[in-house]
């Protein structure tokens, strides 16, 4: 064997040797890696709701939101096949916390002025969530008439439209400027339509 071939036979062998010694190292480490996170879709969506509290939906990126969960992407994805499912589930939970709250009625108040006292106050105190409930690509309609579906069985469901088309007005001014709106000031001007809107039926 000459010199040459003989040095070509060593650097082969050489990176043959690194090559080895690369892949040991990193099976190593994967060996050392701690498992997967496992995750319940109800941990990722309270998350993602929290998130949504604080920043807005549209800040909620897979990774944002793995980071705050203290693992990868890939445990998310493991329960949703992407963003805009996760997006969905917020919603709904969001639904639920506007009608948990908008139905308690501690002080036994008329339903129509607490609900709508309520959803304007929410708008305010939870500009984020209202955005995602009431102002985005999620909230669709093919009629106004479709609010009727959540009126409580001892309202008129038309009389119930017409103020709560008229309440989610008050709602929206408030979920979109800095302006403290008085509540008795709201409460006066529910009351007075809700009379109007009455009194027309």
């Amino acid at each position: 064997m000459t010199k040459k071939a003989e040095r070509r036979t060593i650097t082969l062998l050489y990176n043959d040797v690194i090559v080895r010694l690369n892949d040991m190292k990193k099976k190593k480490e994967v060996l050392k890696m701690p498992p997967k996170a496992k995750l319940s879709k109800e941990e990722i969506i309270e998350t993602a709701f929290e998130m949504t509290r604080e920043n807005g939906f549209e800040h909620v990126t897979a990774r944002e939101l793995a980071h705050r969960l203290g693992c990868s992407t890939q445990p998310i994805f493991h329960v949703f096949q992407n963003m805009e499912e996760v997006k969905k589930e917020v919603y709904e939970r969001t639904r639920a916390f506007f009608t948990k709250e908008m139905m308690e009625n501690p002080d036994g108040e008329p339903l129509f002025l607490y609900m709508g006292l309520r959803y304007v106050e929410l708008a305010g105190q939870e500009k984020n969530l209202f955005r995602l409930l009431c102002m985005s690509d999620s909230f669709r309609m093919n009629s106004i008439y479709e609010l009727a579906g959540a009126v409580p069985e001892q309202a008129d469901a038309r009389l119930f439209v017409k103020v709560w088309v008229f309440t989610h007005g008050i709602a929206s001014i408030a979920a979109t400027n800095t302006t403290s709106l008085p509540r008795e000031e709201i409460r006066e001007l529910l009351t007075e339509v809700y009379k109007e809107f009455a009194h027309e039926g």
